[in-house]
C-alpha cells in the first residue's frame, strides 16, 4: 500500500471517530514522511530521519464507550505500522469531566521500520 493509498484509508476509517489523529497521521505520511514530495530534499527529511510530533483529542462520551473508540483506533494503527515506518503511542490523560475521554498522542517515524 503506497503511502497516499494508506492516508486515504486512514481518513476513510479514523476521521468520523478521531478526527484530529487522523490529521496527524495524514500529516506525517503526506508532508513529513514517505508520501511527501519533500522527502530527500535536505537534513531531517530522508525517510530515515527521526521524527516525532505530538497531538491531543478530546472525545465525548455520551452514547459511547471508551473501548469502542481504542478498540477503532488500534485497528487503524495497525495498518498503518504494516505499511509505512511511523508508529504511534496513545497516552490517557485524567480526564476534568466524567463524560469525556482525553488522549494524548505521540507520533513518530521509527527508521528501522521502513517498509
Amino acid at each position: 500500500m503506497t503511502p497516499n493509498e494508506t492516508a486515504i484509508m486512514i481518513h476513510r476509517e479514523l476521521s468520523p471517530i478521531a478526527p484530529k489523529l487522523s490529521a496527524a497521521l495524514n500529516r506525517a505520511l503526506l508532508d513529513i514522511g514517505e508520501g511527501s514530495r519533500l522527502v530527500g530534499l535536505g537534513p531531517g527529511t530522508h525517510q530515515s530521519d527521526p521524527a516525532t510530533f505530538h497531538e491531543f483529542e478530546t472525545f465525548s462520551l455520551k452514547g459511547s464507550h471508551p473501548a469502542d473508540i481504542l478498540t477503532k483506533i488500534t485497528q487503524v494503527l495497525q495498518a498503518l505500522e504494516a505499511h509505512s515506518s511511523w508508529k504511534v503511542i496513545i497516552d490517557k490523560k485524567p480526564s476534568h469531566t466524567p463524560d469525556q475521554l482525553e488522549l494524548l498522542y505521540t507520533l513518530f517515524r521509527d527508521p528501522h521500520s521502513i517498509s
